[in-house]
């Protein structure tokens, strides 16, 4: 429907000249009457009517047909002018921004990135952007460094299946064996959830060749703690939770609480295989326990690292360690940025 207004000295005057228009095309509905002063201050009478479109046109002398065709000249002509000043570098953004995209890295990021070099020579050249952006990434990723001659506790949390104590036995042969100063390693184990857990880990100390104790309540592990008070490096595998399962976390929270050491460091473990969503819900689960630093596990189970980078990037959470394989200790190496990044440049093709 479309509305016309009318203007007359009365408002009988205003509608006549409405119905002189439309009167032989189709209904003519009243919608509002007014009256108002113009120029001169003299009163006249406006009145505001509606009609069916096409009465409108044919009043006009216009056809649809014709009116759809000057729709289609003026939508062409403003594209034409849009095309006219878009820069080159809209479309090297759009490309590299679908690239990046495609891989898992979150738009917000991308967006964040493209309004940095907006006005710039990089933003129009696709290499310099990519480049660009993989910098930003360096130096977004945190790290920490590997400790050996330290003294160290370690506790291991994260969800079930992650392989936590797949990766413990890994850092107790590198601490052990896989350095040029073998430190004295000790085992702990706290699941006291899961079936034959001990029995992992305890396969794993047996074939080390290394000290494994079980803990069963918060006064078993305060004593364990002081009876290996002369190791330089001891590993706690705790019991895997789900981001459902609040009993376990809060038993662990429980473990951790009762020692306060400064030398007490918790690292959540996070499958490399997890999607961005799954990994902020592991590490929100788990932020209770106040994380110092993340495991990355299963880096040969994906070739899309993008979802990790783009949690690491946002959350800043320092990675101490990579896990690339099932072989001990030789599939475990200190993280850094070159190899995350290096995984990452591999799977863009580029």
């Amino acid at each position: 429907m479309v509305e016309e207004t009318f203007v007359a000295p009365t408002p009988q005057d205003a509608y006549r000249l409405a119905k002189e228009k439309y009167g032989e095309f189709g209904v003519l509905r009243l919608l509002r009457a007014r009256q108002i002063k113009n120029a001169d201050g003299e009163l006249i009478s406006e009145i505001t009517v509606e009609v069916d479109e096409e009465s409108f046109l044919e009043s006009a002398g216009v056809s649809e047909e014709e009116e759809l065709l000057e729709e289609i000249v003026s939508l062409r002509s403003r594209m034409q002018r849009l095309k006219s000043v878009m820069s080159p570098a809209t479309g090297v953004s759009e490309r590299v921004s679908r690239l990046f995209l495609e891989r898992g890295i979150r738009s917000e990021w991308i967006e964040k990135i493209l309004q940095e070099v907006k006005e710039t020579s990089i933003a129009s050249d696709e290499k310099l952007l990519i480049s660009y952006m993989l910098e930003t990434m360096d130096e977004e990723i945190e790290i920490v460094k590997e400790r050996i001659g330290k003294r160290e506790i370690r506790m291991l949390v994260g969800p079930t299946g992650v392989g936590k104590t797949t990766t413990i036995a890994k850092l107790a042969a590198r601490y052990a064996y896989g350095g040029k100063k073998s430190s004295k390693v000790a085992l702990v184990n706290l699941d006291t959830f899961r079936a034959g857990a001990y029995e992992q880990l305890e396969n794993f100390a047996s074939l080390l060749r290394l000290e494994h104790r079980y803990v069963r309540s918060i006064g078993d592990f305060e004593r364990t703690l002081e009876s290996l008070d002369t190791y330089d490096k001891i590993l706690i595998d705790s019991a895997g939770t789900s981001p459902y399962d609040t009993g376990r976390l809060i038993k662990t929270i429980e473990f951790i609480k009762s020692v306060r050491r400064e030398d007490m460091k918790i690292s959540l473990v996070i499958p490399a295989t997890a999607k961005y969503h799954d990994i902020l819900d592991i590490y929100e689960h788990f932020s209770f326990i106040n994380p110092s630093d993340i495991i990355v596990t299963k880096f040969d189970g994906t070739r899309r690292i993008g979802d990790l980078i783009a949690f690491l990037t946002e959350k800043r959470v320092p990675v101490g360690y990579m896990s690339t394989g099932q072989q001990i200790p030789d599939d475990l190496e200190p993280a850094s940025r070159e190899r995350i990044l290096e995984l990452f440049v591999g799977e863009l093709n580029v």
